[in-house]
């Protein structure tokens, strides 16, 4: 018995028409399907309260609380951009002490300390490291602190998937986690095969969503600069996402070169300043301007050496004269001469025929002989000395041919991240 069709019972365009009309209904069917779906992960659209600017600005006023004074506005995320071994790690750990504990961050700002827990994911060092450098980091109410090595496990962070992101938001909400660090966002791109250049904003967008089922007001994400430029590398997203950039910078390539940090963002424009290191707490503190303070510093350590050695008043143009073999251009000493006179290191005075003398000013101080001593008022005597303390800092002095320059170097305490 021969099978029947559509066409043998209907005819061929009714048979066609029918077809049509299954295909319709099973694709209807898909996207509603879809749509209840997107609803249901999205959650209820809550009413907007429309106001006008009028209304808005009738309203009491609320100054804007911070998590940290002048760094981070409450409720607000943070992009910490830093050079590769620049100490992003240990900036992150004093953050995390100042936000249990309290107390000052980098030893001048107020930090108002979280109600619940800090989460940090870190993602490329090791178990063990980080428990030595947590334990090093002194942290009082470390019941508070919850840290995840994830290397090797970043692939479990895949957010971007609704189901794993509903898993982390339960497990966070249920430690209470009120900040959350994330060290750093280049081996989770890798693991979930996305492409750092372009997709970087899909886990933002992720990330974002994240935050706001586990009801965590703020977070900091860590991430790489690119080797020879000085900001987040990859999606432009990255910086258009975060309320405040952080820059963690090294001075030069050393890897042994001073740090500098520097913010910007919403409410926030904090000026590049270098940062000290306490290699047994681990504690960074502010304690210098920025790169170019750095370098008119060492400048200045060795106008400092001229004067001394000259044991006398000398003009700018002597000056000049007696760093002619050195590195420094006539314009750098200039500006130096003029950091000096700034901060006091140097005093200048009217000489003669409208010139200009230098003597060290009552805060420089020189080291002869392995021991300090503060430059006289009156510049009298002619000391020997074999380093130079400019505004706090020590730079020892070397010869080079038949004159002397300065190389940048620390007390004890005073070692690199």
């Amino acid at each position: 018995m021969n099978e029947l069709h559509a066409d043998d019972i209907f005819g061929p365009d009714e048979a066609y028409a029918r077809r049509v009309q299954l295909a319709y209904d099973a694709e209807r069917a898909k996207r509603e399907a879809r749509r209840m779906l997107d609803a249901t992960e999205r959650g209820p659209v809550l009413p907007l309260a429309i106001l006008t600017v009028r209304e808005r600005l009738a309203r009491p006023r609320v100054a804007t609380p911070w998590r940290i004074e002048n760094w981070q506005p409450a409720g607000s995320r943070v992009v910490l951009a830093a050079q590769f071994k620049a100490g992003k790690t240990t900036l992150t750990g004093n953050l995390v002490r100042c936000l249990v504990d309290g107390g000052l961050f980098l030893g001048r700002d107020r930090v108002f300390p979280v109600a619940g827990t800090v989460a940090v994911l870190d993602f490329e060092m090791s178990d063990y490291k980080l428990d030595d450098w947590y334990r090093d980091f002194g942290i009082e109410h470390d019941d508070r602190v919850i840290v995840l090595p994830m290397r090797g496990r970043a692939s479990s962070f895949a957010i971007t998937d609704a189901d794993v992101r509903r898993e982390w938001a339960a497990r966070l909400k249920a430690y209470k986690v009120a900040y959350l660090v994330i060290d750093c966002l280049r081996p989770i791109l890798d693991a979930l095969g996305m492409d750092e250049h372009r997709e970087a904003g899909q886990f933002l967008v992720a990330l974002d969503a994240l935050l706001k089922d586990a009801e965590i007001p703020d977070a900091m994400l860590v991430h790489h600069m690119g080797h020879a430029g000085e900001r987040s590398r990859g999606d432009s997203r990255l910086r258009d996402w975060p309320d405040v950039e952080m820059r963690l910078l090294r001075q030069d390539d050393d890897p042994g070169s001073p740090r500098f940090i520097t913010a910007y963002g919403r409410d926030v424009d904090i000026p590049e300043a270098q940062l000290e290191y306490d290699p047994a707490t681990r504690r960074l503190t502010v304690a210098g301007g920025s790169r170019k303070d750095a370098q008119l510093a060492e400048v200045l350590a060795d106008i400092l050496g001229v004067l001394t050695d000259a044991g006398a008043p000398q003009s700018g143009r002597a000056i000049k004269a007696a760093l002619a073999d050195s590195e420094h251009g006539r314009d750098t000493i200039d500006a130096a001469l003029k950091y000096g006179a700034r901060n006091g290191d140097l005093i200048p005075h009217a000489g003669p025929r409208n010139s200009k003398l230098y003597i060290p000013g009552s805060g420089s101080s020189v080291r002869v002989s392995g021991s300090v001593r503060q430059c006289p008022d009156d510049f009298n005597g002619h000391p020997v000395n074999t380093s130079v303390r400019v505004s706090g800092r020590l730079y020892k002095r070397r010869t080079l041919g038949h004159s002397e320059v300065s190389d940048a170097r620390t007390d004890d305490a005073d070692e690199r991240i």
